[in-house]
C-alpha cells in the first residue's frame, strides 16, 4: 500500500502534478484496450482467460515550476520472457519476494534496454526528456485463474510496482487499471512516485484530457 513520503532528496521541487496530452492519453488506452480485449477472447469453456493483458510505455515530455506535461509515449519491446538475466532476477528475486505467481513468465514487464535507450535518443531530438512509465492493470483478481486471485489489482500499486518504481527512479509511474462491468469497459487511472524507503511511493495528481475521459469511461482520483 502506498504510504506518505518525503522525496524531496530525490525529486527536489519537481511538481506532483502530471498531465497528459490527448494523443499519448489516446495511444496508451488504446494499447491497454487492445490487450484486455485479447484476455477476454483467450477464455476457455470456464471463463477463465490466459492471456494476461500487458500493456507497458515510457513516458517523454518536459517539466516547469507548474507541472509536468507528457507530450509522447514509447512502447518498447518486453523482454521479460527472453532476456536470461531478468529471468533471473524474477526467479531469484523478484518470486521469492513477491510471491510465487511472479514466476509466471506472463506476470510483468521489463524494457529491453537498448530499446530504451533509442527512444531517450530519439525522443531528446524533440526537446522531450523521459519522465517515468506506464502500464496496466487487469480485473485479474475477478476474472483470472482461480489461483492467481488472491491479489486485488486496482490503480494502486502492488509491492512488485513500487519495487520497480523504486528501482527505475522516474518521477512519474501511471498505473492505468481496466476493467469490465455492466456498461462495458471503464478505466481508473493514477500516478505515483517512489520515495527514499523501498517499497514506498507518493501519489501523483494525474490529469487526462476531459474528452478523453468522457468518451472512454476514464476515472481520476479527485473525481
Amino acid at each position: 500500500m502506498a504510504t506518505a513520503v518525503d522525496d524531496t532528496e530525490l525529486f527536489g521541487d519537481l511538481p506532483l502534478l502530471a498531465r497528459f496530452e490527448p494523443e499519448p492519453a489516446r495511444r496508451f488506452l488504446g494499447y491497454a484496450v487492445e490487450e484486455y480485449q485479447k484476455c477476454l477472447d483467450s477464455r476457455d469453456s470456464d471463463g477463465v482467460p490466459s492471456h494476461l493483458p500487458r500493456a507497458s510505455g515510457l513516458l517523454f515530455g518536459q517539466a516547469d515550476d507548474t507541472g509536468i506535461t507528457i507530450r509522447d509515449i514509447e512502447f518498447v519491446p518486453n523482454v521479460r520472457d527472453s532476456d536470461e538475466s531478468v529471468i533471473a532476477e524474477f526467479e531469484t528475486a523478484i518470486a521469492p519476494r513477491f510471491g510465487d505467481v511472479y514466476r509466471n513468465p506472463g506476470r510483468g514487464f521489463w524494457s529491453d534496454e537498448k530499446g530504451v535507450l533509442r527512444a531517450i535518443q530519439q525522443q531528446a531530438a524533440n526537446g522531450l526528456e523521459l519522465m517515468g512509465s506506464i502500464h496496466s492493470h487487469p480485473n485479474w483478481h475477478e476474472i483470472g485463474p482461480p489461483n492467481e486471485r488472491f491479489q486485488q489489482l486496482s490503480e494502486v500499486p502492488t509491492r512488485m510496482d513500487e519495487y520497480l518504481f523504486g528501482q527505475s527512479c522516474w518521477p512519474v509511474n501511471v498505473i492505468w487499471y481496466v476493467h469490465a462491468d455492466s456498461g462495458g469497459l471503464a478505466h481508473r487511472v493514477a500516478g505515483w512516485r517512489p520515495g527514499p524507503e523501498p517499497e514506498s511511493c507518493r501519489q501523483l495528481d494525474i490529469r487526462i484530457p476531459s474528452e478523453v475521459c468522457d468518451e472512454f469511461r476514464v476515472e481520476l482520483p479527485s473525481e
